[in-house]
């Protein structure tokens, strides 16, 4: 039997964020699902203690880390620690290396690097002061900060709403042009074998919209399950051999380029918004997706036929081969 230590962030204080108590729960819910005769499973969580965590690890070495961390102390800029950590003790574990959690959470150099690949990304520049723009945590996920007025129809009233973000959440705010049109999840899986596994574009389509909202997957429409928003943002698989073809086409092209280029692993979502004149922009990369069987990456696996344990298992056989040579009873590696 294995020892697999599935590691998630601390909750933060009596009342935990909706994101937390969802990492938490995801970490518990894959403990009951892989629990059995080839894995012993613990759950721990990790803080700002990195050196009680690496003492514990070193007392008592998993041999494997399901890395479920996005944020220490409610700071996602900080969750590159873990892996680093991991890696500074040759523990092998799921997911992205640190440069690339690193990267992703710090959207403003995220997008530097896209430019230098030549990837499209909205502007930060007001090359137009009355273009339209989207204001946006530049060191958070989850939506932190998105609501009704996160779009603002002015480079001067953007800047307004960056100083009024930054102070209301105590971390900085930036914007970026707003791009109107359709948005899009492409969710990627590496494979036992090195080889990445596009899985279904899914499109978020916004229905019964109120008029004058902006059609952006805002807080309320990610974290509050009985809100209109909620209900009004519902995630569709269109056919790669239907109208959208094309432009499902140059998304998954996008995709593979930015996980090849980047240097991801293990697996990841990207987020787009598609123009009018159909032109793709990166919005988005989330390097640590949450693996909720109900949620987005879970989903388009199992629009790919891949059942969720089956989903779960390769991504563990994934980080095995990636690491130190162990693999799991019963897989065979070889001719991969």
């Amino acid at each position: 039997m294995h020892r697999l230590l599935i590691l998630h962030g601390a909750i933060q204080g009596p009342n935990p964020t909706a994101d937390e108590a969802e990492t938490e729960r995801v970490a518990h819910n894959l403990a009951g699902l892989l629990s059995g005769p080839d894995w012993s499973c613990e759950v721990a969580h990790a803080d700002l203690d990195l050196e009680k965590l690496r003492i514990q690890l070193l007392k008592s070495p998993p041999d494997l880390v399901f890395n479920l961390v996005e944020s220490l102390n409610g700071q996602d800029r900080l969750a590159c620690a873990i892996p680093a950590l991991l890696e500074s003790l040759s523990l092998p574990y799921t997911g992205n290396p640190t440069t690339v959690i690193a990267l992703a959470d710090d959207k403003l150099a995220l997008k530097r690097e896209l430019r230098s690949l030549g990837l499209p990304t909205p502007p930060v520049s007001p090359i137009d002061p009355e273009a339209t723009f989207i204001v946006k945590a530049r060191f958070q996920h989850a939506s932190l900060g998105l609501g009704p007025d996160a779009r603002v129809t002015s480079w001067p009233a953007a800047t307004q709403q960056i100083e009024t973000q930054s102070r209301r959440y105590g971390t900085p705010f930036f914007a970026e042009a707003f791009i109107p049109g359709r948005e899009f999840n492409l969710s990627l899986l590496e494979t036992v074998g090195g080889h990445i596994r596009l899985l279904p574009p899914a499109e978020i389509a916004f229905r019964n919209w109120p008029e004058g909202r902006p059609q952006i997957v805002d807080y309320e429409a990610k974290w509050d399950p009985e809100s209109p928003a909620a209900h009004g943002t519902v995630r569709v698989f269109p056919k790669g051999d239907g109208p959208d073809g094309a432009i499902l086409q140059t998304l998954c092209e996008l995709a593979r380029s930015l996980f090849e280029r980047l240097g991801l692993a293990g697996y990841a979502r990207i987020d787009f918004r598609v123009d009018r004149q159909g032109q793709p922009w990166i919005i988005d990369l989330n390097p640590n997706p949450t693996l909720d069987p109900e949620a987005g990456f879970a989903q388009a696996a199992r629009v790919a036929g891949i059942g969720y344990r089956d989903l779960i298992e390769g991504i563990l056989d994934q980080a095995a081969k990636r690491g130190l040579g162990f693999s799991p009873p019963g897989r065979a590696y070889a001719g991969d």
